[in-house]
């Protein structure tokens, strides 16, 4: 069972994720230039965007990719197919093998049972062992369908290296035969339905990464023409408690990042918390209050997050001394 700390890796490390950017791996170019439009973490992949004639080529790229381009500070991301086709296992025998130790997370898409990351996990474990890489890729896993959600808390609890959840709304409704109302995902209002028809499976999905100790990522808003209703879509998860959000047009990352950036009172408040558990455990007291209010457990748990993610920003914003 998964034990880590809300927010951190297996090693730790808090991952920034306000923006996840996707890119086809079999587009060399886009690869190249996705590292320059100030994502936190770009995806490489393999999966929905790649023609199945094409899958080779683009684990050759990807393989190319993540060892020879110029990544700085952003997250190292690829998307494999799922684990119910004949391309997942090359996926990552080719790619991890060659480029392991420049990779910093697998996503595993379409994940229906805990006994799937299991499998993704102890392959990497072999890939590793084989080839004498240092090892601790993290996984992400996309919950997509209606198995899936029925079994998020399995999922959540499969491995130590399962980092975050990532929820895929439009194949999602798709599995639950709702009407199609274009390709936006959730964010736009349904005229047939009162209130906000994925408040169920966003609310069960991040239930399950919070207790499991992982990231929760939105799925992308795909109407990239319409900048309101990606705003809208954006505060609606953040305001759930979503970490970030997938997205799938550069111009998207601006608005995905405000949004999910903490705001400076909101830090400042979080770092006085902090300040206040650490002067009371070290003067040996048990209770502990800020500007006349009780601080618990869970707000400690919560201001150390914020804090993390409020640090990876400001590191991420400083000028590279290279440069």
């Amino acid at each position: 069972m998964n034990q880590q700390n809300m927010g951190e890796s297996m090693h730790g490390t808090f991952r920034l994720r306000r923006s996840v950017l996707t890119v086809p791996a079999n587009k060399d170019k886009m690869v190249a230039k996705a590292l320059q439009r100030g994502a936190d973490q770009v995806m490489l992949d393999l999966e929905d965007s790649v023609p199945p004639g094409e899958k080779k080529g683009a684990r050759e790229i990807a393989a190319r990719s993540f060892p020879e381009l110029a990544w700085g500070s952003v997250t190292r991301c690829l998307r494999i197919n799922g684990m119910d086709t004949p391309f997942a296992y090359r996926d990552l025998v080719d790619v991890v093998e060659r480029a392991g130790e420049h990779i910093d997370t697998v996503v595993v898409p379409k994940a229906c049972s805990g006994a799937q990351i299991e499998a993704v996990a102890m392959l990497l474990d072999q890939i590793e062992a084989n080839t004498g890489q240092a090892g601790g890729i993290g996984l992400e896993a996309i919950v997509e369908d209606a198995q899936g959600m029925l079994r998020v808390e399995e999922i959540a609890m499969a491995s130590s290296r399962l980092e975050a959840l990532v929820f895929g709304v439009a194949d999602y409704g798709a599995s639950l035969r709702m009407p199609s109302r274009g390709a936006s995902g959730h964010g736009e209002e349904d005229p047939d339905y009162p209130g906000h028809k994925w408040h169920y499976p966003l609310s069960r999905l991040l239930m399950a990464a919070r207790a499991a100790g992982l990231q929760a990522i939105d799925a992308p808003y795909g109407d990239y023409g319409d900048p309101e209703g990606l705003e809208r879509s954006c505060r609606m998860s953040a305001a759930l408690g979503y970490d970030g959000k997938w997205a799938v047009h550069p111009d998207q990352i601006e608005t995905v990042n405000r949004v999910f950036t903490p705001d400076e009172s909101d830090y400042e408040r979080c770092r006085r918390i902090l300040e206040a558990f650490e002067h009371a455990r070290t003067r040996g007291e048990g209770v502990i209050s800020l500007d006349g209010e009780m601080v618990d457990a869970a707000s400690i748990r919560v201001a150390r997050e914020v804090c993390a993610k409020w640090e990876r920003i400001r590191e991420k914003q400083r000028p590279d001394p290279g440069t």
